[in-house]
């Protein structure tokens, strides 16, 4: 796979705030961006509008373009929805989980341990989302999908805008470990259990987010 430049530039400037080099609210101005990244104006406009695609920075007219800045309750908002959807989710999906299906989650969870343990935060939540894709997938509930997607990629969004399990010194047993559950779970045919487990997993996901933690007391947005 060809790696254009936009993509190098897309890539550096999600991971720039990832990492909080670049801060929620900031605008991402192409002039600066491109001659911190020494790369053109138009290759950097092509990245920054990537970013405002998936949801990661926002357009307003006539002030430009914004990393986004949620508030705290609007991400527990999300999460709290994303997690009663999920759980529906799981208990439709495991009549319609077949060994194929398993041993796929199993697969995703191997990979989810090493990128943890890498700390490569991209791939993880790539496969991260994999895994929870794949059963609401099997769910065989196309409104239900909808909706999960649409959350996912919200809230997505905003575990790598406060990362939570990377602030973390160890975090590499966290994720995998529940992911585990819900599989073992799930194969022993106990939706209802397997349900409530997948709720648990992702209030632990939100719990991580501390907004006064992550924002020093002289925090200022540029």
């Amino acid at each position: 796979m060809v790696v254009t430049q936009e993509d190098q530039a897309y890539n550096k400037i999600k991971k720039a705030i990832s990492k909080g080099y670049i801060k929620k609210g900031s605008k991402l101005k192409e002039v600066p961006l491109s001659k911190s990244l020494d790369m053109s104006r138009a290759t950097v406009k092509g990245a920054v509008k990537r970013l405002v695609y998936e949801g990661l920075a926002e357009h307003v007219p006539n002030k430009g373009v914004s990393v986004v800045n949620p508030t705290l309750e609007e991400i527990n908002q999300a999460f709290q929805v994303r997690a009663q959807l999920e759980q529906m989710s799981v208990i439709q999906a495991v009549p319609n989980l077949i060994p194929e299906d398993y041993a796929a989650l199993r697969d995703l969870v191997e990979k989810e341990e090493v990128l943890c343990r890498d700390r490569e935060f991209q791939g993880y939540y790539e496969i991260n989302d994999a895994f929870h894709l794949r059963i609401v997938e099997k769910s065989g509930n196309q409104v239900l999908e909808h909706y999960v997607k649409e959350l996912l990629q919200k809230t997505t969004i905003y575990l790598i805008l406060f990362d939570p399990f990377f602030q973390l010194i160890d975090m590499s047993n966290l994720s995998p470990a529940e992911h585990l559950e819900i599989i073992g779970l799930m194969e022993n045919n106990n939706a209802r259990a397997a349900g409530e487990a997948m709720k648990h997993h992702l209030a632990s996901s939100v719990s991580g987010i501390d907004l006064e933690r992550l924002y020093p007391s002289d925090y200022l947005s540029v």
